[in-house]
C-alpha cells in the first residue's frame, strides 16, 4: 500500500476522490500529518508552499515525492510568491491542473458529488433530462448570471472582464453575486435550484490565455451542472475544446462586442436555436470522446490522484522520480497570461 498526503487541502476543504486500485494501484490519499513518514507522496498546495509551513526538511526520506499543486493562476501564484520559488528550488515535481504537467488535476476531479462529469453521471443525460432544464427557464428579470469575488487592481484581468461584462450590460440583463457586489448567493445543491432560471452563465475568468485555467465554479459547476450555457471568456477555444463540446458553450471571442449580446438575445427569443446547446446531453458521454468523464465508482481518466499512484508505484519499483519545477516559467505560458497580467511583478 502507497500513501498520498495532501499536507493541506485546497483553501483547507478536503475533498474525497476516488482512487480505484485495480486501474490506479493501491493507494490511499489521506490528510493526517502522522502519515509523513509513510506516505510516498506528498501533496503542497500553493497556499501552504512556504518553508515554515510545511515539514521539517530533515524529515524528508529519499522516498518522498513532493508535489506542488496550484488551481490558481500563475497571476494569484506571483502575487501569493513572486514569479519564482527560488526559496524552493528543485523543491517540487510538478503537478498542477495544466494538462501537459507531470501530473494533471483538472478542477472537476475535486468535485467528488455524482453530476455531469463524475460518478452516477447516467442519471444527468437524456432527452427527459434537457426538457426539465428547459422547464426550469424563467422569463425572469435577468437573462443570465454571474458570481465574481475578484474584480480589483492589481489583477489587470479581473478588471478587464469586470468592464467586458458591464459593456455587455447596456443591453443584456446580468444578476450579479459575490464578494464583488456584497450578495452571497446559495451554495451546494440550493444553488442548482437558484441557478436553473437564468439561461447563461458568464464564465469569465480572471486570467487571459493562461494554459488550461478553466476552473470548475466558473464553467462546471455553476454552470454545466446547474443547466446554465456558459459564455466563455478568458482561456484560449483550444483548451475549451479539449474538454468540452464544441456545441456546449458561447465563446466570448467569437463576436465583436456587443455582437455577443445580439446572439445571446437571439438565443433567448429563439427556444429551439438555445435548445441546441444541450443536445450534447442527450446520450451519456464516453470518458474516450471527453476528457472529464468518469462513469461510477471506477476511475476512467490518467489524470488526478491516479496517475499519481501510477508514477508512485513506478517510482517504488523502478526508483523513477518525475520532473521537478525549478520556477513559474517552467509553465510556459503565453505572453498575455504572465508578463501582461503584472509587469511590475517580473524579476528577470
Amino acid at each position: 500500500r502507497i500513501y498520498i498526503l495532501f499536507w493541506v487541502g485546497p483553501f483547507e476543504v478536503e475533498p474525497e476522490i476516488r482512487i480505484d486500485p485495480n486501474l490506479c494501484g493501491n493507494c490511499v490519499l489521506t490528510y493526517d500529518h502522522r502519515y509523513l513518514d509513510k506516505s510516498d507522496g506528498v501533496i503542497i498546495h500553493l497556499t501552504d508552499a512556504f518553508k515554515d509551513k510545511i515539514s521539517n526538511p530533515k524529515r524528508r526520506k529519499s522516498h518522498h515525492m513532493f508535489a506542488f499543486y496550484s488551481t490558481k493562476s500563475p497571476y494569484v501564484i506571483s502575487m501569493f510568491r513572486g514569479i519564482r520559488f527560488e526559496d524552493m528550488n528543485y523543491y517540487f515535481n510538478n503537478y498542477n491542473l495544466q494538462e501537459d504537467s507531470s501530473i494533471y488535476l483538472p478542477f472537476v476531479e475535486l468535485n467528488g458529488h455524482n453530476g455531469v462529469f463524475s460518478g452516477e453521471t447516467e442519471f444527468s443525460y437524456g432527452e427527459i433530462i434537457i426538457q426539465n432544464i428547459i422547464a426550469k427557464k424563467q422569463k425572469t428579470q435577468h437573462m443570465a448570471l454571474w458570481i465574481s469575488g475578484n474584480c480589483a487592481i492589481p489583477n489587470k484581468d479581473a478588471v478587464i472582464r469586470k468592464h467586458l461584462i458591464a459593456a455587455m450590460e447596456i443591453r443584456l440583463t446580468v444578476d450579479k453575486y459575490g464578494k464583488c457586489f456584497n450578495r452571497t448567493a446559495p451554495e451546494r445543491s440550493e444553488y442548482f435550484t437558484f441557478a436553473a432560471k437564468y439561461n447563461f452563465y458568464l464564465a469569465f475568468e480572471n486570467a487571459d490565455h493562461c494554459q488550461d485555467y478553466i476552473t470548475d465554479k466558473l464553467l462546471w459547476s455553476n454552470s454545466y451542472e446547474a443547466g446554465l450555457v456558459p459564455v466563455v471568456w478568458g482561456p484560449i477555444r483550444a483548451d475549451i475544446k479539449a474538454i468540452a463540446s464544441k456545441d456546449s458553450f458561447v465563446f466570448y471571442k467569437d463576436f465583436q462586442n456587443i455582437a455577443v449580446v445580439k446572439y445571446l438575445k437571439y438565443l433567448d427569443g429563439n427556444p429551439l436555436e438555445y435548445r441546441k446547446y444541450f443536445n450534447w446531453r442527450l446520450q451519456q458521454l464516453t470518458p474516450a470522446e471527453y476528457v472529464m468523464i468518469e462513469h461510477g465508482p471506477q476511475y476512467q481518466r490518467d489524470v488526478g490522484m491516479c496517475k499519481m499512484c501510477r508514477l508512485l508505484w513506478k517510482k517504488r519499483r523502478y526508483n523513477n522520480v518525475t520532473s521537478v519545477v525549478h520556477s513559474i516559467h517552467a509553465l510556459n505560458e503565453p505572453y498575455e497570461c504572465v508578463q501582461m497580467q503584472f509587469m511590475s511583478f517580473l524579476h528577470v
